[in-house]
């Protein structure tokens, strides 16, 4: 991601952060607490997660990791994000010994090699590269051991640019399927947002 779209997004952010009445929520860009645990029910549901070491890129405050260790045993979970206040909140907030945090730029820094790569959200920011998401979608796919897992916002809903960008379900597809013929679609969840699956053989 260009340096000034990855400032863009850390200035987004950043205000968001400042206004102590916001809501963890707000915070980190999702429209309602609704929409953000719908997102999470659609990932869980997704894949197998026991005894899974889980890398979840664009972290924010480690929300993903408290949903998916209400039920499910995880062997290890690293959540990365380059927005330090989240991840400030995460490690104070979180104090379990198989959860980790790092700092980093989700498209810059060398991704590690886990069982489940996943992308809530963290997808969906406006970029000056034009080939950025399948660029992201191949290094996680490289880097899995097992899973990718992503959500996206739906363009037939978002039609107007803004800081967030849509996509067209089907592009998005068209070019999984370049990857791996075992990929998932998951739709039924939310009319703005679709979660797509990929899996290693």
């Amino acid at each position: 991601m260009h340096i000034l779209d990855r400032l863009n997004v850390y200035l987004f952010h950043r205000n968001k952060s400042l206004n102590g009445r916001s809501l963890n929520y707000k915070m980190q860009g999702w429209s309602s607490e609704k929409e953000q645990i719908i997102r999470f029910k659609a990932i869980a549901n997704s894949a197998d997660f026991s005894n899974k070491r889980v890398l979840d890129l664009g972290c924010g405050l480690g929300e993903l990791y408290d949903y998916l260790s209400q039920d499910k045993h995880l062997a290890f979970y690293l959540g990365i994000d380059q927005h330090w206040p989240f991840l400030k909140r995460a490690k104070k907030r979180i104090g379990s010994v198989q959860c980790r945090f790092r700092l980093a730029d989700i498209s810059r820094t060398p991704l590690p090699e886990l069982d489940i790569i996943i992308a809530s959200g963290s997808l969906n920011y406006q970029s000056r590269q034009t080939d950025y998401l399948e660029r992201m979608i191949t290094r996680m796919y490289a880097a899995a051991k097992e899973v990718v897992i992503f959500n996206l916002l739906n363009k037939d809903v978002f039609l107007k640019p803004t800081l967030l960008k849509a996509y067209d379900k089907n592009d998005v597809l068209s070019f999984c399927h370049t990857l791996t013929p075992k990929v998932r679609v998951i739709d039924d969840y939310s009319t703005g947002d679709f979660t797509i699956v990929l899996e290693k053989s």
